[in-house]
């Protein structure tokens, strides 16, 4: 894993992000160097990238492209990229706070808690982090009955209570001065949990998930079953776009101002065959 591109979104310079990425390179491979990266960007001069850093040329839009293609973005590495360019090249002061503005909003998307083995107990209890999520966005004012009876379904009161109590200590949510709650950071990151730890939260969700199919109006909840037959090929694109709607509606949650409910969101496919061999063509 490339660190400098790991944490790209902290870099306010896109020069010195460029410059700690070649030196990182650099030392990760004895192959690279500013000719070799050059020559994949598709940049004439090899030299190129070399001047950017020196602050001796600015990135054009096909540049950032070129950039973007050969250090392989993912869509939101490659907005904030854009984004920290056009901040750092402005020339105008609304240009520049326009460029911010982005360069904020990207960050807001992207925040992330990473979870440690102690807080794998996070994932423990269904309503962990519905509970999360009500007690940062409801007007509950203390009273651990009415966070409990705001859960669906429905929780005790004790297990409210022990929920926030629990969410405090992990560092996932604290009090503010005026008594409410606010979340440390907006994202939950569990990519660093055993998978075996997620199992049975995974498994009480989708029970979950069927009730709500069964039992609610269709106003208040999305379904949709859907049986194909493609290539893998067919199914890598379907992963693919639906990951994009997945980090899309992410970011729009992330700066939703005017938080209604909690809800939980499952996009699932998966193989109801063995995989069919087709007969040789003679």
């Amino acid at each position: 894993m490339c660190i400098a591109l790991e944490h790209l979104f902290d870099y306010d310079d896109f020069r010195k992000f460029l410059q700690d990425y070649f030196e990182e390179q650099k030392k990760m491979r004895a192959v690279f160097s500013h000719r070799f990266f050059a020559a994949k960007a598709g940049f004439s001069s090899s030299s190129y990238c070399l001047n950017v850093i020196r602050g001796r040329f600015n990135l054009t839009p096909k540049s950032i492209e070129k950039i973007a293609k050969a250090m392989e973005f993912e869509p939101l590495q490659k907005a904030y990229f854009e984004a920290l360019v056009q901040y750092n090249q402005a020339h105008q002061v609304n240009e520049r706070e326009n460029a911010w503005e982005q360069i904020v909003q990207i960050r807001k998307q992207i925040e992330f808690t990473h979870l440690t083995s102690k807080e794998q107990d996070y994932f423990a209890k269904w309503y962990y982090p519905v509970v999360r999520e009500a007690a940062v966005n409801s007007n509950w004012n203390g009273d651990y009955t009415v966070l409990a009876r705001i859960i669906d379904p429905q929780i005790t009161t004790d297990e409210a209570r022990e929920a926030v109590k629990n969410l405090e200590a992990w560092g996932l949510i604290r009090k503010t001065e005026d008594g409410r709650y606010e979340e440390t950071s907006q994202m939950v990151d569990a990519s660093g949990v055993a998978p075996i730890a997620l199992r049975q939260i995974r498994r009480e969700y989708m029970q979950h998930a069927i009730g709500a199919v069964e039992s609610k109006p269709k106003n208040e909840r999305f379904a949709a079953f859907t049986t194909l037959a493609m290539s893998e090929k067919s199914y890598d694109y379907a992963v693919e776009v639906l990951e994009e709607a997945r980090k899309k509606i992410i970011a729009r949650a992330a700066n939703d101002l005017e938080v209604e409910r909690v809800y939980e969101m499952m996009l699932v496919a998966f193989p109801m065959s063995k995989k069919m061999e087709k007969e040789a063509e003679k």
